[in-house]
């Protein structure tokens, strides 16, 4: 599950990338070689200024929204099951980096107008398809397996209680 959303992750900031190097105007023609800029005489650093970095998280975040982006764009069917599942992970996701309702909806928003920009392959075995396809083949595979009972951890129930004393 995480190689696939790695992956879609990795897929959803490169084509961004691209999309930035795209949009970006073209180089001016070579213009004479400028007088360098004096170095500062102080270079300040500031270790409480944030960092923009993503975390882990939000790269998973940022993939699994991508992959409910081309199941919404491309129709794709998913079972009930997997939609339970599905939606469990994305709430324990979102609850984890500490996003409300509305912060939620408009990251999604922000990842599905990305993805939707890159016009997905929805033709069945497409990478695209087939992305979708690993993710949700996971969910599938974990709602088909029998859940284990607690008592399963280590000795048999009947052994965890005291046998009963024989009657005289």
């Amino acid at each position: 599950m995480i190689r696939s959303l790695a992956v879609l992750t990795v897929l959803a900031l490169g084509l961004t990338a691209a999309q930035a190097q795209q949009v970006a105007p073209a180089a001016p023609a070579a213009a004479p070689p400028a007088v360098p800029a004096p170095a500062p005489a102080d270079i300040e650093i500031n270790p409480t200024t944030p960092l923009a970095v993503s975390s882990p998280q939000v790269d998973m975040m940022t993939g699994f929204y991508a992959t409910l982006a081309v199941i919404d764009l491309c129709a794709v069917e998913v079972s009930e099951a997997v939609t339970t599942g599905m939606a469990t992970d994305r709430a324990r996701l979102e609850a984890s980096l500490g996003l409300d309702a509305a912060a939620a909806a408009e990251a999604y928003a922000k990842v599905r107008a990305e993805v939707e920009t890159t016009s997905p392959d929805c033709a069945a075995g497409s990478p695209d398809i087939a992305s979708v396809d690993a993710v949700t083949e996971i969910y599938a595979q974990a709602a088909a397996a029998p859940a284990m009972p607690p008592a399963a951890e280590g000795a048999p129930a009947a052994a965890a209680a005291p046998a009963a004393p024989a009657a005289q």
